[in-house]
């Protein structure tokens, strides 16, 4: 049993009773792949327990148990590592039959080296792909169960119908961007399986970002209300807009422009980024969400310094909200479905978050011309001296 490991393309297990060919392969991949060889199915499958390789290269004929015994224990223990069986002249027929046995391909001795690497660098692609989308799964789940235990903590905030209807609304987005992503690349996966594809690659990108996104959701729910003084970071305010918008541009099309008045780096605040991006991402998802698509839709967001504090503005022209229904814009309820569009727990949670970083927060709408929001946030500089110490946090 040989091993060489350092940090390549990926892991490849040789099962082959013959040195010859194992030796071969291992020469031939060793440059861009982990090889990990065995000479018996029975040490193969150890190696495969231990290793977890990308690619299972095999022999059907081998002593004491076969390459189609193993093949089928190994799709017992993996289901989706890819296998390559290896067969001789005369073995077709054994070789059709290990792929009724979920074989992906079979080579026949002696392998050409360029083919060989071929399949190699196609199957071990293969596998990746299918650990990357499980891994996301997975994530998925962890995040359902951590959100299914946090809903019944949110009565601090209001009441467990409106908490539960502002959770569902941060996540729904994110979630439906995942669920057809997925779809796409179970098709790939599933009809296309002869290449791999760039856009499995795109697919599996989008889900990441996606599932990153609805983890930093949940995390920013748990942590509402439990300002946290060692997460204090400077954070660059027309960067973290741009992310919060190029967010809502992943499921809505709206022309969106950002003004800065001077200098970039002037316009930092300190602050917990999960929280402070939390606040602008409802700012822009409501601005989205009161967007008329017949009407010119569009959003703009301005920076400006008024003495040592960060002005941001961020104007939409869509609905707008009735006069009378204003006040209750900040208000920890869901009033959602009797205000316009765009308005609900969120805004309060919003203004929680800019005023326990020591800012204030505005509403201005006139119904039919749409609304202004406005954010007044202390520099960086500015507020180390709000939070030089755990004991001068004041709650919000």
């Amino acid at each position: 049993m040989i091993a060489e490991t350092t940090d390549k393309l990926g892991t490849v297990l040789v099962i082959d009773d013959e040195r010859g060919p194992r030796e071969s392969l291992r020469m031939v991949l060793k440059y861009d792949y982990d090889m990990f060889l065995a000479e018996r199915v029975d040490a193969g499958i150890q190696l495969l327990r231990e290793q977890e390789p990308d690619l299972v290269i095999m022999d059907i004929r081998m002593p004491e148990k076969s390459g189609i015994e193993g093949l089928q224990e190994i799709r017992e223990i993996n289901p989706n590592v890819s296998i390559v069986m290896l067969t001789g002249y005369g073995d077709l027929e054994t070789a059709q039959q290990a792929i009724r046995f979920g074989a992906n391909d079979y080579l026949q001795k002696p392998f050409d080296i360029d083919e060989i690497q071929a399949v190699v660098k196609k199957y071990v692609e293969r596998s990746k792909l299918h650990s990357r989308k499980r891994q996301a799964q997975e994530e998925l789940n962890k995040m359902t169960q951590s959100l299914s235990r946090e809903v019944g903590k949110t009565n601090k905030l209001t009441s467990l119908g409106a908490a539960s209807s502002e959770l569902v609304r941060d996540l729904r987005n994110p979630l439906t961007i995942i669920r057809g992503y997925l779809d796409l690349l179970n098709y790939e996966l599933k009809e296309k399986q002869e290449s791999t594809s760039e856009e499995m690659s795109e697919y599996l990108d989008q889900i990441e970002t996606n599932v990153e996104r609805c983890a930093e959701l949940v995390e920013s729910w748990r942590s509402l209300g439990r300002f946290d003084f060692s997460q204090l970071q400077r954070l660059n305010l027309p960067k973290l807009v741009s992310d919060c918008f190029r967010d809502a541009a992943a499921h809505s099309e709206i022309s969106f422009s950002v003004q800065v008045e001077g200098p970039e780096d002037q316009y930092e605040m300190l602050g917990e980024r999960l929280q402070v991006k939390r606040a602008f991402q409802n700012l822009i998802d409501n601005a989205v969400e009161a967007l008329d698509q017949q009407c010119s839709p569009v959003i703009v967001v301005v920076f400006s310094m008024t003495n040592n504090d960060i002005d941001v503005k961020v104007k939409d022209n869509g609905c707008g909200v009735d006069p009378q229904k204003i006040r209750w814009i900040f208000e920890p309820f869901d009033t959602a479905a009797t205000i316009e569009k765009g308005a609900g727990l969120g805004l309060f949670i919003t203004k929680k978050v800019i005023e326990e970083h020591r800012g204030s927060l505005q509403f201005e709408s006139r119904v039919g011309e749409g609304s202004v929001v406005t954010v007044k946030v202390p520099q960086a500089h500015t507020a180390l001296g709000y939070f030089s110490s755990p004991e001068s946090l004041v709650q919000a």
